[in-house]
């Protein structure tokens, strides 16, 4: 557990969540995030799912949520998420609020699903008659150790969704990576400005200005 001072109602959460492991078992893992230090948001960790640790940032998901919704984001509840190493995951993040319903916090759980999906797989292979290979999209979460990996790759993916080098593109092509990021809160996290810049090969100055740019047009 993190020695910071809690909120009262993160403090109450925090009783539960060895509890809750322990009902669940090790497939199973159950995180308590103090939403006030994104870099470090894991206060309490039951579990090693995803084998993050006390100290560890907010996900991407957890960023996008809250820049999206503020205050109003909803639950989300057993949504699919896939691990680097492929495990595939069952997820839940449901927001933590203070008295004014300001969100404070959130109580996460992942549980491991790899080896159901494999087994059912294999039975399915048996009975089946055709194959069906169609599968619902559902949103991808990375589970990081450190804010900067998240930082690092949500902008390795958006400039892999530009299709050219850096050097190639245009202002409108940095200003579109630019507003997407935007759209996902990657510039609530201290320090995603420069690194952004530095990626896209110009100064601080010039992504302030595009930021400038993305907000006024949403006005």
């Amino acid at each position: 557990m993190d020695e910071r001072m809690l909120h009262p109602n993160l403090e109450a959460v925090l009783q539960t969540v060895n509890g809750l492991s322990k009902m669940l078992g090790r497939r199973y893992e159950v995180i308590l995030h103090d939403l006030s230090h994104m870099e470090s948001s894991i206060v309490a960790i039951e579990g090693d799912v995803t084998q993050r640790k006390i100290g560890g940032p907010a996900t991407n998901y957890l960023i996008h949520l809250l820049k999206k919704y503020g205050d109003e984001a909803p639950d989300s509840i057993n949504y699919r998420s896939v691990l680097p190493d492929g495990r595939i995951l069952r997820s839940s993040t449901m927001f933590i609020r203070d008295d004014e319903h300001h969100i404070i916090g959130s109580l996460c759980v992942n549980q491991d699903l790899t080896d159901y999906i494999v087994a059912s797989k294999m039975m399915q292979d048996l009975c089946a008659f055709h194959e069906n290979t169609s599968e619902d999209s559902e949103p991808q979460e990375m589970f990081l150790h450190d804010i900067n990996e998240v930082v690092e790759s949500m902008v390795r993916s958006e400039l892999e969704t530009v299709q050219k080098p850096v050097a190639y593109m245009q202002k409108e092509d940095k200003l579109e990576v630019v507003e997407s990021l935007e759209n996902k809160g990657i510039f609530d996290v201290k320090g995603a400005v420069e690194y952004v810049a530095e990626r896209l090969g110009v100064t601080n100055f010039t992504v302030y200005n595009y930021l400038k740019e993305v907000r006024s047009l949403k006005r």
